[in-house]
């Protein structure tokens, strides 16, 4: 994933949600649960993704997860944590995606293709931070938009 300026987001409902959550910030400070409704982002709830950060250690929950994220994936994550995820690559590269995003405080952004654990994921997704009143992240929405996981076995090259 790399630094999202907004600038390259394809998808229009992905670049209205981060318009709506840029618009949602308090000074330099992300905004926090209290600063957004999910009621004013109809159009996205279907593929938002929230993600609960702890910190001392550093953990990841899903506290919702997007239908479509979880009908591609084949297993339901919400109430787990990014620990019970049980592919190996999935789980890194999330661990390794939350973990960026908390260090740096700004959005990431990616576009394209990925293969992970044998599939093939084409989509465009972002992850925004969100923080609490003392100024640490404390949730990550992740949204995505998805085409449906191809198998390497049935991808044949053009």
């Amino acid at each position: 994933m790399r630094e999202l300026d907004g600038a390259g987001i394809r998808d229009s409902r992905l670049r209205r949600l981060y318009d709506y959550w840029r618009e949602r910030h308090v000074g330099d400070r992300p905004p926090g649960r209290a600063e957004l409704d999910p009621l004013d982002f109809p159009y996205a709830v279907g593929f938002v993704t929230l993600i609960d950060v702890a910190h001392d250690p550093l953990r990841f929950r899903f506290r919702l997860v997007a239908s479509p994220v979880t009908e591609h994936l084949g297993y339901e994550l919400t109430g787990r944590s990014v620990d019970e995820v049980p592919e190996p690559a999935m789980r890194a590269y999330l661990d390794e995606s939350y973990r960026r995003l908390v260090a740096e405080r700004r959005p990431l952004y990616e576009s394209g293709e990925r293969v992970l654990d044998h599939r093939i994921w084409r989509h465009e997704s972002m992850l925004l931070p969100c923080c609490g009143p003392d100024g640490a992240i404390n949730m990550i929405i992740s949204a995505r938009v998805t085409e449906t996981p191809q198998s390497l076995a049935g991808h044949r090259a053009g």
